[in-house]
Parts: structure tokens; C-alpha cells; sequence
């Protein structure tokens, strides 16, 4: 039965066989609610505009966005409350690593007005805000009423003030007394004090920059005046056949296997240098000379046989010279200073060939040992690098960037196709030669520095001069790793730079010490040979002479350089 047939057509009345019709019941529709669960996108493109890719061939656009359409948040999901590192809508991309930043003019005048009053008074106007807002001490805005530096009007001085003004002290005492008699020197003092306040932390910052200015200008003066020279102290330099002291003599032969002995006597003495003598070197393959460099700021030549005297003395540096090194044929040798100078000397004339400077200190050089790469240099400064000198450009070809300290050794490994560099930072580092980056890290919690180096007459072995006094040996061609068994142990070195090295055959190892002395051990066993006495103070240099096989020299800050046999 449909609802029409029951219940009628609505009307009330009757039907056919009189019977009456019931009114239709009143139904009520409720709508139900609907949540949309995607976000509002704020999408404002009309129906003719359309957002196609950029081409990957052309990297082209086909439409014209304006900047209102560019800066509106990114179509998509996204959360409303969400904000970028600066605070703007997400839809605006940072444009740098930290946030976003536009580049805008300001006055310099403006800038300066803001900054000194900031500084001053401790508020300053809101650059964020377009608004004349200031931010910053509310007490001291009250009290200002919000104005600059520059419009600010000092208050006046009163007359307390004025009395607590320094004044310099009254010329007491008589003329002739010149020990309490001050004139118009006299010191400063207070109203309520009888001697001027000590100074505060700001103003004993200043006075060292001054005195740190003042000591630079000085240095500087004395570069600019600073001449390159040298004096031969001998009778004639060439003899009847043009040869000069670099030259050999003819009986003077290496004998590569020959056995080396400890020395014993001392046989000679050369006292030249006025202050203590920092390194001596032996000329290559012959010693026949020696080169000494000291703390006087000069470099001596000596002459090892014949009437061992010096032959000739370099000046040109104006500090204390750090190091010196030989090139390959000992033509020429290259000398650090404190100074901040790097300079390459002619052997034979005693004429300046190059000088180089990076405006840091130098700590050490090493010339490269092959003749073809004779004209470059590697020098470890104080600022942490190692830098490639190319002394005919008289330029840095390439710097090594890794320590954390001073670099204190230079020392060529495996067939000079790799050197070595030990730093402050308790680190040795093995580079390729030319390349940047750190072949081998060598570091361990116990370890100390090295501030000395000497490698193996194998080739196969370095050993390091700890600073826990002891030597340190590792390997120096397949791995680089300490070699644990092998430990010298019994000199003390701890605070010293004290130089070490092998005897010609690498059996016995040797080193300097702080209280002179010069120890010898066993290479193989460890065990100490001998125990040598030669200087007074600090034995800081100690060379084996390359073919005599038991003659030995040594320096010290004393002054002298001792030749043993």
C-alpha cells in the first residue's frame, strides 16, 4: 500500500464510500554536517593562467608570474602555524644557509647615529620595524626622552665634578734632586686620591694594541733597513786552479760501508757566534764544511779540515735564525728567521739568491731533495700551515691545511715522494708531495709532539724526539705505524727541540739532551751505549759527519760547536 492510498491525498473529506480520509503526517529533515579533511590551499591562479614546467633543454617559462603569485605560500598540504627560521610564511624559501636576507640601502650617517646611542645610552630604533620604534633600555628612553647621540645636550659640570677632574701634582723637591725632582712630568692624580686609579681591563687591552702597534712599526723599519750581505774571512777564495771552498778535497771519498764508531775525545772547539747556535748542518755527501746558524742573527761557514776556521758569515735577518737547510749539491742553502723571512743564500759568494715572506713565522724548511725540484721549498709556519714556496715566482704554489698547531718538522719519506710534518697539536701527518690532503693521520691519546725528526739511513724507519723523553720509532714506507719494541729511553729532551739522527751505517741512534749530554743507543737492542758530556748548557744540535766514521759535531746555546772523534 503506497502512502498516498492509506492515508488520502492530504485534503480532508471523504471518498467514495463515505468513510473519512486522514491528513498526512508532518516529517521533518535534519541535513548532516560535512568536514572537508583537506586544507585550504591559497590558490589564486584565474582560468587562463597556467603553471606549466620549465623546459630541461631551455629552461624556459611560458608565463609571466608576478611577484604577488611568487611570494604566496606553496601549493600543497602544508601547516598553516609552521614558520620559517625567520619568522616569514613558509611559502618564502631561504636564500642563504642561516634564513633569508634582501639587500637594502642605509645611511652611513643614519647607521653611526643608531650604533653610538645603542652604545651609549643603551637603545636604539627597531631596524626591523618601518615604524619609529625603540627597543632596548626603557629606563634610560624615559629618562632621554627617546633621543640620539647626536641630539642628546650634555648636562653641565658641576663644581664637584670639576674638583675630582685629574690635575697633575704641584713641582715639589729641588731641581738637582733628580731622583724625586718630576717638572712638568709629573704623574696625574685625584681630588680624593694621592695617585692615579690602576687601570681597568679595557684600558690595559688598549696600551698592549698600542705597544703591539708600536713593536710591529718598529719591526717593519727594520726590514725596510734591513741589507743582505756577507764576508769572506779567508786569504784568497779560488786557488791556482779556480776552485773554491765548496769544492772538496780530492783524498775526501765516501766509503758507504764503512763501520762507524762512537766517539770519544773532543778534538776541536769553533766560538764565533755571540749567542747560542740553533743548528748546524754538514755539507752533502763530503762535510767538508760546516753551516751554523744562531740566535745572533747570523749564518758561519767553517771550515771542518785544513785550519777548521770560519770561512764566511751571512747577514741579512734581524732576528734569530730558526733553521737551515742544504740543497741537494750544497750550492746553495735556504735560512728561517723570526723575523717572518725565508731567504736563499749562494754558498760560494755568500750573495742573497731569493727572499720570500708570508707575513707569518717560520718555524722550518726543507728544500726539495731532487735536483729538478731544487727551487721549491716547503716551510711549516706558526699559523698551522705548511706552505710550497716556488722561489723562482716568488709565490705559494700550495698549502697543507690540517694541523691544529705550529709545524715544527719538515722531513722527506719514500723516495722524497712524501714528507712528513709533526706539529704542536701532538699530530704527524704524511702528505703526497703537491697534494693537500693527509696520506696518513697519525695520532693517539698518549702521544706528545715531535718537534724533531730523523729518518733511518734504510729509508725504511722515523723516529720522532717525544716530548715524554723519548724516541719514538715508526715505519716510513708500507705502514706508517709505531713500532712499539723499538724505545729509547734514558736522556731528558722534555721542553727541547733536542736533534737526533742515525750513524752513517744505522746501527747506533743518537740524541741531543737538556743537560748537554749526548746519548747513544744500540738501534737493534735499545741499549745504551754511552753517555757523552759536551756542553754546559742544552745540546741542541747533534750531526754524524757523513764519511769520517767516528767523527761527530755538536752545538749548543753556550755558543760553541764542538767537534768529537
Amino acid at each position: 500500500m503506497d502512502l498516498l492510498g492509506k492515508y488520502g491525498s492530504g485534503d480532508e473529506g471523504s471518498d467514495g464510500e463515505g468513510k473519512q480520509n486522514k491528513p498526512l503526517p508532518v516529517v521533518e529533515y535534519k541535513s548532516l554536517a560535512i568536514k572537508n579533511a583537506a586544507p585550504l590551499v591559497p590558490l589564486d591562479l584565474k582560468s587562463h593562467q597556467r603553471f606549466d614546467m620549465p623546459m630541461a633543454a631551455t629552461k624556459e617559462i611560458k608565463h609571466n608570474p608576478t611577484a604577488v603569485s611568487m611570494w604566496t605560500p606553496i601549493a600543497g598540504p602544508h601547516n598553516p602555524f609552521k614558520k620559517s627560521s625567520l619568522g616569514q610564511e613558509q611559502g618564502i624559501v631561504n636564500n642563504v644557509i642561516t634564513g633569508f636576507y634582501e639587500k637594502t640601502n642605509y645611511d652611513n650617517m643614519a647607521f653611526e647615529e643608531q650604533y653610538h646611542t645603542y652604545m651609549r645610552y643603551g637603545y636604539s630604533q627597531d631596524p626591523s620595524s618601518l615604524e619609529s620604534k625603540l627597543i632596548g633600555d626603557k629606563d634610560a628612553i624615559e629618562k632621554y626622552n627617546g633621543q640620539t647621540i647626536f641630539s642628546v645636550v650634555p648636562a653641565p659640570v658641576s663644581d664637584e665634578q670639576k674638583q675630582l677632574r685629574k690635575k697633575r701634582k704641584e713641582l715639589t723637591g729641588n731641581v738637582e734632586d733628580i731622583d724625586n725632582y718630576q717638572g712638568p712630568w709629573g704623574t696625574y692624580y685625584y681630588a680624593d686620591q694621592e695617585e692615579m686609579p690602576e687601570a681597568n681591563d679595557e684600558q690595559k687591552e688598549h696600551a698592549a694594541k698600542l705597544v703591539l702597534k708600536k713593536q710591529k712599526k718598529k719591526r717593519e723599519e727594520k726590514e725596510d733597513n734591513m741589507e743582505e750581505s756577507s764576508e769572506f774571512h779567508g786569504d784568497k777564495l779560488y786557488d791556482y786552479q779556480g776552485r773554491s771552498y765548496i769544492h772538496p778535497p780530492p783524498n775526501l771519498k765516501p766509503t758507504p760501508d764503512a763501520k762507524n764508531y762512537i766517539p770519544k775525545k773532543l778534538i776541536h772547539t769553533w766560538s764565533g757566534h755571540t749567542k747560542g747556535v740553533s743548528a748546524i748542518r754538514f755539507f752533502p755527501k763530503y762535510g767538508h764544511l760546516m753551516l751554523s746558524a744562531s740566535m745572533d742573527s747570523t749564518i758561519k761557514i767553517w771550515d771542518v779540515y785544513n785550519q777548521r776556521k770560519c770561512l764566511r758569515t751571512f747577514y741579512g735577518h734581524t732576528e734569530a735564525v730558526r733553521d737551515i737547510d742544504f740543497n741537494y749539491d750544497g750550492t746553495k742553502f735556504v735560512s728561517v728567521s723570526y723575523d717572518r723571512y725565508i731567504k736563499v743564500w749562494d754558498t760560494e759568494t755568500g750573495q742573497l739568491v731569493s727572499k720570500h715572506t708570508s707575513g707569518k713565522v717560520p718555524f722550518c724548511a726543507k728544500i726539495h731533495p731532487e735536483p729538478d725540484l731544487s727551487h721549491e721549498i716547503l716551510v711549516g709556519q706558526a699559523d698551522k700551515l705548511v706552505v710550497q714556496w716556488d722561489t723562482r715566482a716568488d709565490e705559494i704554489v700550495q698549502k697543507y691545511d690540517e694541523h691544529l698547531g705550529p709545524v715544527n718538522t719538515i722531513t722527506f719519506i719514500d723516495n722524497n715522494k712524501k714528507f712528513l710534518s709533526t706539529s704542536d697539536d701532538k699530530k704527524a701527518f704524511v702528505w703526497e708531495y703537491g697534494i693537500p690532503v693527509v696520506h696518513k693521520h697519525i695520532a693517539e691519546p698518549d702521544m706528545h709532539s715531535m718537534p724533531y725528526v730523523a729518518v733511518h739511513p734504510s729509508g725504511k724507519h722515523w723516529v720522532g724526539q717525544s716530548q715524554d723523553n723519548r724516541l719514538m720509532v715508526f715505519g716510513a714506507v708500507a705502514k706508517v705505524k709505531l713500532m712499539t719494541r723499538k724505545q729509547f729511553v734514558g736522556h731528558l729532551s722534555a721542553g727541547y727541540a733536542c736533534q737526533l739522527g742515525f750513524s752513517p751505517d744505522g746501527k747506533i741512534i743518537y740524541s741531543g739532551d737538556a743537560q748537554g749530554r749526548v746519548f747513544f743507543w744500540d738501534y737493534r737492542t735499545s741499549k745504551i751505549y754511552k753517555k757523552l758530556k759536551c756542553h754546559d748548557q742544552v745540546c741542541i744540535g747533534a750531526i754524524w759527519h757523513p764519511i769520517e766514521t767516528s767523527r761527530f759535531a755538536t752545538c749548543s746555546w753556550d755558543g760553541t760547536i764542538k767537534y768529537w772523534d
